[in-house]
């Protein structure tokens, strides 16, 4: 019995530290996609709400290589995991016609994540 105690023991440790090593090595960026102060102004209080889910924003290396892309939920949130460290470029594309402040940002993911954990917001100018 101790035997089997003592192997399942190890075996949660191994699974624990394996897990933990892992998270430690994942970052993310993320934020929101949002309407303009001045857009928000001009519409109409029955105007139907924004639906950001056909929205994306990607992952780019300086280089312009798209390492990663997610699409936006209808609230506009997004979410991006980013697996090494190192600089790179989030960029926002929509539907064709839509504006965008800014269309792009670059970012630094580090030890302290994607631009210290600050979210990358970009707002919908119309």
């Amino acid at each position: 019995m101790s035997i089997r105690f003592a192997l399942c023991l190890s075996l949660f440790i191994a699974v624990h530290s394996i897990s933990a090593a892992s998270a430690d090595s994942i970052y993310g960026c993320g934020g929101f996609v949002e309407a303009s102060s001045s857009l928000v102004k001009s519409r109409k209080q029955s105007d139907s709400k924004l639906d950001y889910s056909h929205v994306t924003v990607e992952l780019r290396t300086v280089d312009g290589l798209v390492k990663d892309r997610t699409q936006c939920a209808p609230n506009g949130y997004y979410f991006i995991p980013v697996y090494d460290k190192g600089s790179f470029v989030i960029k926002i594309n929509g539907p064709e016609g839509w504006a965008w402040d800014p269309e792009k940002v670059p970012v630094v993911v580090d030890d302290k994540g994607c631009n210290g954990n600050e979210d990358i917001n970009f707002h919908f100018t119309g």
